[in-house]
């Protein structure tokens, strides 16, 4: 059995064979593996280009709307129309504009026959505002329009999507039309100026 002093002295020469051995070891390890320098590639770039065009579109739906038309009288249509307008636009557009009308003032709707009802009697009512006759001036047709909305563009809705309602009436007071059907179309369209 060892003394308390040889004891010490066993593990301290234990201490220092186990540091020399973990000494070595990390030199070893130095000298196993050769030095390496830091390479880089050269840079590529890639350009990128993106564009967003510009557009204006209008949907209506339903796409038919009846009428029972009455003598001398005033018939509502079958539904309300929604006008739905979408835009991406440039800074540079003051206003967008919707107009709803008929190519020809006097023939808003016919029977083929000759029998016709001008776009003076038929009425709309915008986004449930008063009821006004197809007789304003469009950029797309005169004497037979309807404006819908205008709409300044300013930064926060150069691009934007807005829904609008359409009710419809026709008058045939003072027409003396005969029995028939009458059919006719009736356009919508958006202008960014």
């Amino acid at each position: 059995m060892l003394s308390l002093p040889q004891l010490g002295s066993a593990l301290n020469k234990w201490r220092h064979r186990a540091q020399c051995a973990y000494a070595l070891l990390a030199v070893s390890f130095l000298f196993a593996f050769p030095a390496r320098a830091q390479l880089n590639a050269n840079i590529a770039n890639v350009n990128l280009t993106a564009t967003l065009s510009t557009s204006l579109t209008v949907s209506a739906s339903p796409g038919l709307v009846n009428f029972a038309l009455v003598p001398n009288g005033t018939a509502n249509g079958s539904s309300t129309i929604t006008i739905t307008t979408a835009w991406t636009l440039q800074p540079s557009v003051g206003a967008v504009t919707c107009y709803v009308y008929f190519t020809a003032p006097g023939i808003a709707l016919s029977d083929g026959a000759g029998d016709n009802i001008p776009s003076a009697n038929v009425s709309g009512s915008a986004d449930a505002g008063a009821f006004a006759a197809f007789t304003a001036n469009s950029p797309f047709a005169a004497g037979s329009s309807l404006q819908i909305f205008t709409e300044r563009i300013i930064g926060t809705n150069k691009t934007k999507t807005r829904s609008d309602t359409l009710d419809l009436q026709i008058g045939t007071a003072g027409l003396a039309l005969p029995a028939g059907t009458y059919t006719g179309v009736l356009r919508i369209q958006a202008q960014a100026l």
